[in-house]
């Protein structure tokens, strides 16, 4: 066989190209991460993704070279961080958002945003106590009498670079790590002013990148384990990286280990009374982080401004957790604060006073589970009085030592309209009854010594009458043609004129014959009654104001005086005609007497194409008067349909009509099919309704509907045709199986006149038709069926046993009691 070495070749080169193509990556292997909170499938994935670019990203954030001038940064850089940035925030607010309510007072820092987490390197505001370490990022510029910028990084070696070749400036290295952040800033400034001239020049120094720590975060954290984070982060804002301290984790005894430093411990008490203590805890690479479990953790609870769960430390007990809940309320009881202990496999209640502890400098030990209950003053205050009635200043007053009425008079200021012979001093005994102590002012006012002027005690109560109130107060009531009816004030003196002057005097209808007068009187038993004293006649109403006689008339108390309104006045009467009529519009009734046929010729007489069969009467109280104005027109004055007018009567008159309407149970298609619609929608509601008595109210609503506004087909009119052709030619017949029936067919004229179909013998005779009426054809009641209830055999034959047996018992008796003669 020839060996082909350029075949070989190309084989060799497609085997590769086959196993570049469909060649599948080997499953990457991710660090196991702390077990947290249970998180939502699709919530995971967004977290998974922050992960895998916090990953791809880590090798990157530690590098920390040396960048010296006017150096760059890389718009692409930025961009990649911001979008890191935004991802961590959304996997940083996910899992917050799950994290449950705070258990110890000083966990809910960590999990409400009270802390913050700083995840940017770039562009972060150093506060001076931020302490500098290798790869941390420094911006210099000095702008003025000299220009100087440079971003410098601090090395390895704890130094920072200076010298700028291309300005021709050297300057010497300057060692800042480990160095304060304001501390570093004024060496960096000396630095310069020995090699330059910046007195005229402004400085800016401000951390431009802040180098990437590994801290540790173990014990009772939601989420343990080592986290990549800014150093500008102090172990607070470390510990939200994690979660903060768990529900049984402490907030008191946090320990912050260090190669680097001796162990620190953060108390988060501490932190929230002076936030300045956060500079003590910046971390350095690979420190450690451990919340322990909660020491003693005790609960407050009542009239103290944060009642909560707190844990305390070492030589801290009730005052300090007082101060922790931040203070007692104002109401707060401090004589007997409750404490409920749990102490040998029992529960315990103990009373504390506060204020004998405070007085005397002492402390109460408390223990881990303790309940702290501060009791609210619940007592309403004693030292008080009340004063009521005709003085200045009515309402309560603090009862001092040996507080007088005399006093309290001159505080509360007595009015002259009082009654000073006496007022009443209304106190509480001690069996809780009550003592009036009567008081003459006048004495009191003009001996402030005198045995008057009695010493209050709490809770007494001082009423000083009105003089008002022992005057009768009596009235006078006037009614009818007034112009404002009511009840006046009885004054002495008072007259008749009097009266009508305060009722606006009299109206135009008040009857010029006389005024009624009845008044209080004792009959012969000593009862009251009314009686009509006086009648006085008016003689002309021209003057509202003057009547004759009523100067001289004086009244007394309860007197009623009663204005008659003459027969003979009557406000004017208006009648409408509205359609096709003349002048249509509203009108005066010119007499009682007067009638239809005077109002239609003062309105001009109807038009052409008025439509005379469906005038319409309508009339306030009766409703629909039929009205038919052809026959009046034959009749004339003398028709039957010539009816007097009553005020608010309106008659219509319609314009011609030339078609007549069918409606009901008809085969025609319009109304049929909604005939049927209508049907099944009634038959629903019927099996809805529970009760007989519901079923037949809604089928009166339903009829009232049909009759109100049926479904109809408007047709030609056939002078001199029945009924029983309109529903024979253009209905299609009657709808049997609806319900339809010939009997209970009947027209409806455009009056308002109803005609049914009538019986001669074995003939049905139907109604004539007429110009704008309407042929129905009704249905028979609807049957309601009845529910059949199961029939009780059982009961029925032990019933009916029962009553054979009643009868046997009493047929015997009676036998027994009536023998048969022998």
């Amino acid at each position: 066989m020839k060996f082909h070495p350029t075949r070989l070749f190309f084989t060799l080169v497609a085997i590769l190209f086959v196993q570049i193509c469909f060649a599948q990556e080997p499953p990457s292997v991710t660090p196991s991460t702390p077990e947290g909170p249970i998180i939502d499938p699709n919530v995971q994935k967004v977290l998974d993704k922050g992960n895998n670019n916090e990953s791809s990203t880590k090798g990157d954030t530690d590098k920390g070279d040396t960048k010296t001038n006017d150096t760059d940064v890389d718009e692409n850089a930025d961009n990649g961080e911001d979008k890191e940035d935004e991802e961590r925030k959304i996997k940083f607010d996910l899992r917050q958002s799950q994290l449950p309510d705070a258990k110890i007072w000083g966990q809910q820092f960590f999990r409400d945003q009270s802390v913050s987490l700083f995840t940017r390197s770039r562009d972060i505001k150093a506060i001076d106590s931020y302490l500098l370490g290798i790869g941390d990022e420094l911006a210099i510029t000095v702008w003025g009498a000299t220009d100087y910028s440079s971003s410098v990084a601090i090395d390895e070696e704890g130094f920072i670079n200076l010298t700028n070749p291309q300005r021709g400036i050297h300057v010497p290295r300057l060692y800042i790590k480990e160095m304060k952040f304001a501390e570093a800033k004024k060496a960096i400034i000396e630095r310069l002013e020995n090699h330059m001239n910046i007195k005229n020049s402004q400085v800016s120094i401000e951390l431009n990148y802040s180098r990437s720590l590994t801290i540790n975060i173990t014990g009772e954290v939601f989420n343990p384990g080592s986290y990549t984070i800014p150093a500008v982060n102090t172990a607070f804002n470390a510990l939200v990286a994690s979660g903060g301290p768990s529900q049984i984790g402490s907030v008191r005894m946090i320990k912050v280990y260090s190669s680097q430093m001796k162990t620190r411990t953060l108390d988060v008490y501490k932190f929230m009374n002076n936030p300045n203590i956060a500079d003590e805890f910046f971390l350095h690479n690979n420190d450690y982080i451990n919340v322990p479990l909660a020491g003693r953790v005790v609960e407050i609870e009542g009239a103290v401004e944060r009642p909560f769960f707190y844990e305390l430390i070492e030589k801290e007990n009730l005052i300090e957790l007082i101060d922790y809940a931040g203070g007692l309320r104002p109401d707060a009881y401090r004589r007997n604060i409750q404490i409920i202990r749990y102490e040998n496999d029992e529960e315990k209640l103990i009373d504390v006073n506060l204020a004998e502890l405070v007085r005397r400098g002492k402390n109460f030990d408390l223990k881990d589970g303790d309940r702290i209950n501060v009791n609210p003053i619940k007592q309403a205050y004693a030292n008080y009085i009340t004063v009521k009635g005709a003085v200045k200043l009515p309402g309560t007053y603090e009862l001092e030592a040996n507080t007088t009425i005399y006093d309290v008079l001159m505080k509360s200021g007595i009015i002259r309209s009082a009654v000073m012979e006496r007022i009443y001093v209304k106190r509480l005994r001690e069996d809780l009854s009550l003592d009036y102590i009567p008081i003459n002012v006048h004495e009191l006012l003009d001996d402030p010594t005198s045995a008057e002027n009695k010493i209050l005690n709490p809770f007494d109560e001082i009423e000083v009458k009105y003089k008002s109130e022992f005057i009768d107060k009596y009235n006078i009531k006037i009614y009818g043609a007034v112009r404002k009816t009511g009840s006046f004030e009885f004054s002495d003196n008072l007259v008749l004129s009097d009266v009508l002057y305060m009722a606006n005097g009299l109206k135009r209808e008040a009857s010029n014959s006389h005024i009624e007068i009845s008044r209080l009187t004792l009959d012969a038993t000593g009862n009251r009654t009314y009686v009509v004293f006086k009648t006085l006649e008016i003689g002309s109403v021209e003057d509202s104001l003057k009547v004759k006689g009523a100067d001289a008339f004086f009244l007394e108390p309860y007197d009623q005086i009663f204005v008659r309104t003459s027969k003979d006045f009557e406000a004017p009467k208006n009648v409408r005609i509205h359609g096709e009529i003349m002048w249509p519009g509203t009108y005066t009734m010119s007499n009682d007497d007067e009638r239809v046929w005077d109002l239609i010729k003062r309105a001009g007489g109807w038009t052409n194409i008025a439509f005379l069969k469906g005038a319409k009467l309508m009339r306030q109280g009766d409703g629909l008067v039929l009205l038919d104005l052809e026959l009046l027109e034959k009749e004339g004055e003398n028709s039957r349909f010539n009816y007097v007018l009553r005020a608010g009567d309106i008659i219509r008159i319609p314009k011609l009509k030339d078609l007549v309407s069918i409606a009901g149970k008809i085969n025609h298609p319009a109304v049929k099919e909604n005939a049927e619609i209508a049907t099944r929608e009634l038959d629903l509601e019927l099996e809805k309704a529970e009760t007989e008595i519901e079923k037949k109210e809604i089928l009166l609503e339903v009829y009232k509907k049909e009759i109100q506004n049926p479904r109809k087909v408007n047709i030609p009119f056939h002078v001199g045709k029945r009924a029983n052709f309109y529903i024979k030619e253009y209905g299609a017949g009657i709808d049997w199986k609806q319900g339809g029936r010939q009997r209970l067919v009947y027209v409806r004229y455009a009056n308002g006149m109803v005609k049914k179909t009538r019986h001669f013998l074995f003939f049905k005779v139907y109604p004539k038709v007429e110009k704008g009426a309407m042929v129905y054809v009704g249905a028979k009641e609807k049957k309601i069926k009845k529910e059949r209830k199961p029939v009780n055999w059982y009961k029925i034959i032990t019933d009916t046993l029962a009553l054979a047996v009643s009868a046997l018992s009493i047929y015997a008796i009676v036998r027994a009691m009536n023998p048969p003669k022998q």
